[in-house]
């Protein structure tokens, strides 16, 4: 990213530095550019009082936010043209009903026409009908007129730099209200507004709570921006009232350290409803956290929302989140919120369990009826099953997609129109959206298919209209993420002390046994895959024994590493059929009993290694067709798509060919995309981070 374009300017009387950023350019005083510029330790006393900034950092946020709003306001405009449309065919179509009744009833009144008049007849007959043949272009034409009005919130405004932005850069917007509760911001925005000469923007000096909560039903936005230092937490009850139906809110978190932490899980708690995850899909968890207390704000005044683009970006969180009033929509809320049982102090494992049930079944047309209900629980033990660690819990969170594909391939879309002086974060917002745009499996090609696409397509689940090709459908209200999280390989291979697995080579293995995988967004070398962890623990077991032997001293007895190791094949076929699980428990009980520290510590080894006997005792029957895949809960709706072959039967992970084809895995990483994409950027300038909070006046 480039540094900000900087003039020493006067301006009223006073000298200013003139940051251009976008097509918007804000007066900063001297002590507030050394304040954007320095880390804590270089700024003086005057510095430190700062009243408002400019963060450069945030000028991915800014960029992303500008082409979110496009793609939204677009929609927006061809949503109305499109429901003008279809209200004058429906009025036009009437109007020809209506003729054609008066018509029939002025020939059922009116004696039989003589011969002599039937040219009259005729011509009074074409006078009647002429207007209606002239009204049929107007009705064509008055849906290509610009639609109504675009009005965009910016609730925490500070300088005011996005509602400039946003007022310069989006045409159709009509009215930028700029809020803001101290009073040097409502002033440093006045002068900002004028030197950019802009009369769009509305300068509101208010407690953006008051205001929103405030607004009567014709004074609603169709934009609210939340952008505040720290937790958005105290304005989502407000802003979801605040927003039209089908309105854009668009919320960034700041506050890392408490919704991808455990570090303060009852502050989490009481911000977001519900406790992190802890681990290095921390962040995925965190999205799903804030997601969630948006639904529950929006839930209890009978709004439902759909996520458009989530993302954990540097330092914070910025989810694009469409509301919807639709009360019955709200009854899918408790279906897609859910609980996860998280081996953090373990190996990594998780699991999920779904709070409430949402199951479908079709009708006589083939549409599918809902029937809301109770959840079945608990779905995992208190102890992991594959390394007999204790599970945490965590969550309430948001258990549907983070990211509606269309809304990310019509951003995408854009991005080769931008230019690259106005947004000059546009690389890396091309590799953050497309590795989002990547996340979901179901879009994952084949690797059957014999060319991959350039660019990945949108889902197939939503239908375009091509006369109105910018309206974004909507995502299945029933969808659940069956696979939420992803896992680390450096954090795999951390728990066996090996040695770190290319990504190649894993994703080689697992596509070689016919699962799918992909990659996430927050981290880098991170796997996404429909792979239960059985089978990802057998791949990183047959690693070990294929390609990075490890001592046999390396995993103390009674780590996860040692218990993992222990179901490997190379030990099972140590043993007879009959007597393998019970050497297994003995040799579990005899570690048990050495590492024991206390009577409280060898009576959990002592319940952990039984758990582990139970859960191995499970795979010496054939399961069941409902025990195939038992963390996935069954979708909604039935959908036929199309994916790689799967076992028929859950095998034992020991009986599985691992072949760690890296030729393959590459395959599989190149397949949505061969361009070379800015997918991780890390340190974007020196003494990067958060700045100081803005004091109050």
């Amino acid at each position: 990213m480039e540094a900000p374009q900087v003039q020493l300017v006067e301006y009223q009387g006073n000298k200013y530095h003139v940051v251009k950023e976008g097509l918007a350019k804000i007066l900063n005083p001297p002590a507030q550019e050394a304040a954007s510029k320095g880390t804590k330790k270089d700024l003086k006393g005057d510095d430190q009082m700062q009243s408002v900034f400019y963060n450069p950092i945030q000028q991915f946020n800014r960029d992303l936010s500008v082409l979110a709003i496009r793609a939204h306001g677009e929609h927006i405009i061809d949503l109305k043209k499109q429901k003008a449309a279809q209200k004058q065919k429906k009025q036009a179509g009437n109007r020809e009903k209506k003729r054609k009744r008066e018509d029939d009833q002025a020939e059922n009144s009116r004696p039989a026409p003589k011969i002599e008049h039937k040219e009259n007849t005729e011509t009074n007959d074409q006078e009647v009908s002429a207007p209606a043949v002239d009204q049929e272009p107007q009705s064509e034409a008055r849906p290509e007129q610009p639609a109504g009005s675009f009005t965009v919130l910016d609730a925490l405004s500070a300088t005011g730099l996005r509602a400039l932005r946003y007022a310069s850069e989006l045409p159709f917007v009509t009215k930028v209200v700029a809020n803001d509760l101290s009073k040097s911001a409502i002033e440093s925005m006045k002068k900002n507004i004028d030197y950019n000469n802009l009369k769009t923007i509305q300068p509101n000096l208010a407690d953006a709570r008051v205001y929103m909560y405030g607004l009567d039903p014709a004074s609603k936005f169709d934009v609210i921006d939340l952008d505040p230092y720290g937790t958005a937490s105290p304005f989502l009850d407000a802003a979801v009232q605040a927003a039209k139906d089908g309105g854009l809110l668009c919320v960034t978190c700041t506050d890392a350290g408490v919704w991808a932490s455990t570090g303060y899980s009852e502050k989490a708690f009481s911000l977001y409803g519900g406790i992190p995850v802890k681990g290095l899909h921390s962040h995925e968890g965190g999205l799903r956290l804030i997601l969630n207390a948006i639904a529950m704000s929006a839930a209890k005044y009978g709004m439902a929302i759909e996520p458009l683009l989530s993302l954990s970006i540097d330092f914070y969180a910025r989810v694009f989140v469409r509301v919807y009033q639709s009360p019955a929509q709200v009854k899918f809320t408790a279906g897609n919120t859910m609980l996860v049982y998280n081996c953090d102090v373990g190996c990594g494992a998780w699991s999920t369990q779904a709070i409430g049930s949402t199951r479908s079944k079709l009708d006589r047309k083939g549409n599918p009826i809902y029937h809301h209900g109770l959840a079945k629980g608990p779905t995992a033990g208190p102890y992991c099953e594959h390394c007999g660690t204790r599970t945490h819990l965590a969550g309430p969170m948001w258990g549907g997609p983070l990211h509606n594909p269309d809304f990310i391939q019509k951003i995408l879309d854009m991005l080769p129109g931008a230019d690259p002086e106005t947004y000059q974060t546009c690389a890396r917002i091309e590799g953050m959206l497309t590795t989002a745009l990547e996340e979901d499996l179901d879009l994952t090609p084949s690797n059957s298919e014999s060319s991959s696409p350039e660019k990945p397509a949108p889902g197939t689940k939503n239908q375009h209209d091509p006369a109105y090709p910018a309206i974004i459908p909507r995502m299945d209200v029933a969808a659940r993420e069956k696979y939420p999280f992803f896992f680390s390989l450096s954090a795999l291979s951390k728990v066996l002390h090996a040695t770190t697995i290319p990504i190649d080579n894993f994703r080689g293995a697992l596509s070689h046994l016919g699962y799918r995988s992909t990659r996430s967004h927050t981290k880098p070398n991170s796997i996404r895959t429909d792979a239960p962890w059985e089978v990802i623990w057998e791949i990183m077991r047959e690693w070990v024994r294929q390609k990075s032997p490890i001592k046999e001293t390396s995993l103390k007895p009674g780590t996860a590493g040692a218990a993992i190791m222990a179901k490997g094949r190379e030990n099972l076929r140590k043993l007879s059929d009959e007597d393998q699980w019970l050497s297994l428990l003995k040799k579990d009980l005899l570690s048990a009993i050495e590492a024991g520290r206390d009577v409280s510590d060898l009576v959990t080894k002592v319940e952990a290694a039984l758990y582990r006997s139970g859960s191995r005792a499970t795979w010496q029957r054939a399961p069941t067709s409902a025990e195939i895949r038992p963390d996935a809960d069954p979708q909604p709706v039935p959908e036929v798509v199309k994916e790689p072959a799967k076992p028929s039967m859950r095998a034992h992970p020991s009986t599985l060919e691992v072949v760690f084809d890296e030729a393959l895995g590459r395959q599989v990483s190149a397949a949505h995309t061969k361009k070379r994409l800015v997918r991780y950027q890390l340190n974007p300038r020196a003494n990067w981070g958060p700045l100081n909070r803005a004091g109050r006046s």
